[in-house]
């Protein structure tokens, strides 16, 4: 089955150095090394998922070498037995259950908390970003077009005109005539 995932969280195999096991990594993985550096920000990223067994231990045989502690995990669903409180409570360690989960906003899955969803492979955070902004811009195309329907349809023309000529550097400013000839003026 291909139910199987490799997590990392920065953690380093004794002896080896951080910069050198985060360009190895960089390498091996195919990504930038300063996308690398979000590898040991501390919180655990899934490198692979939906591998066999066999796969998941070459590839956590591979990373050791190069000097990061991975695990691999099992996403198989556990055969149904009926919940045993007290075995849980001897066994002292935390579960996955209290690890944090996110949420990717593209495509909707779930996994622990990581810079890049696991299925699709959008960059969380940017992707977020990417929507607010787009959804501030709508609410502003929305607020300036309730705006111009308040606006009579006259005044509506007279602001636009206002503006046009206000922001028109070919404009002569008025030139100031007597009240006669103005009015003589117009035949």
């Amino acid at each position: 089955m291909s139910d199987y995932q490799v997590l990392f969280s920065g953690q380093l195999v004794d002896g080896f150095d951080r910069e050198r096991v985060q360009a190895s990594l960089a390498d091996a993985l195919g990504v930038p090394e300063n996308k690398a550096r979000y590898l040991f920000s501390g919180k655990t990223v899934v490198l692979q998922s939906k591998l066999s067994e066999a796969e998941a231990n070459r590839l956590q045989e591979r990373l050791h070498d190069l000097g990061a502690l991975a695990r691999v995990k099992n996403l198989a669903p556990k055969a149904a037995q009926p919940a045993d409180f007290e075995s849980d409570r001897a066994d002292k360690t935390l579960r996955d259950l209290t690890a944090a989960h996110v949420e990717c906003p593209r495509c909707s899955h779930v996994q622990l908390e990581a810079v890049y969803c696991a299925r699709c492979g959008v960059e969380i955070e940017v992707y977020m970003r990417q929507q607010r902004k787009a959804r501030l811009l709508a609410e502003k195309r929305e607020r300036d077009a309730a705006q111009k329907e308040q606006l009579s349809p006259h005044g509506a023309i007279v602001a636009e005109t206002a503006d046009a000529l206000a922001g028109d550097p070919r404009r002569k400013p008025a030139k100031k005539q007597g009240m006669l000839k103005r009015l003589f003026s117009r035949s």
